[in-house]
């Protein structure tokens, strides 16, 4: 469950973003939309505890996010939120699947790597477990992070604009298992994205002006 009450943020030495209270139940999806510069990725982030809000609240499954500092943050993070940035960013050095192993890692879980296989077989990548991920393309790339994202069956999954490196037919695809996974595990998702192709896919609207 997410709710957020009387939320704004300011960027140092700018007017404070004000946002609409948002309420989502168990299992609901929502997309964020608006023009640019109206916040969305900003509200993403607060979603997500990368930033703290200048006043106001936010809960996920009853947790205050905006008290949350350092250890007790990082941990409630990783076992309980799956954020798919812009530009996905992996561990050079690792394969693949290797970096889906890690995210298991760093969150306290027993690697399990049949599911990590699974999940990139069904975005279609897992031909390209034991690659670099910087010798992957773009949409692989994009894929991979939303496998990282889920690979740790987070009870809150954010997505920000998860479809901007992906064709029409892996735009659905991504969107579908994005939805099957959240449906699966019970978890709220939130897309920010201003793509057109999916703003028919997912019924919720949070629209910021």
């Amino acid at each position: 469950m997410i709710k957020t009450t009387s939320v704004s943020f300011a960027y140092p030495g700018e007017s404070p973003i004000h946002f609409p209270d948002i309420l989502c139940e168990k299992n609901e999806h929502a997309l964020i939309l608006g023009p640019s510069g109206t916040g969305k990725t900003t509200l993403l982030h607060l979603l997500g505890g990368l930033l703290h809000p200048t006043a106001g609240e936010v809960l996920i499954n009853q947790t205050a996010m905006h008290e949350l500092r350092g250890h007790k943050l990082d941990t409630f993070r990783g076992k309980t939120i799956g954020i798919i940035f812009q530009k996905p960013h992996f561990i050079r050095s690792l394969t693949a699947l290797d970096n889906l192993l890690l995210t298991q890692t760093l969150s306290g879980r027993q690697h399990d790597k049949s599911y990590a296989l699974s999940l990139m077989d069904r975005l279609g990548i897992a031909g390209r477990s034991d690659k670099l991920t910087h010798t992957m393309s773009i949409g692989e790339q994009q894929r991979l992070a939303i496998a990282r994202a889920i690979i740790n069956k987070p009870a809150l999954i954010l997505a920000d604009e998860p479809s901007s490196a992906l064709d029409d037919q892996n735009c659905t695809s991504m969107i579908t298992l994005l939805q099957q996974v959240a449906t699966e595990e019970g978890a709220n998702l939130i897309v920010v994205t201003h793509d057109s192709r999916i703003k028919n896919m997912i019924e919720n609207k949070v629209y910021l002006t």
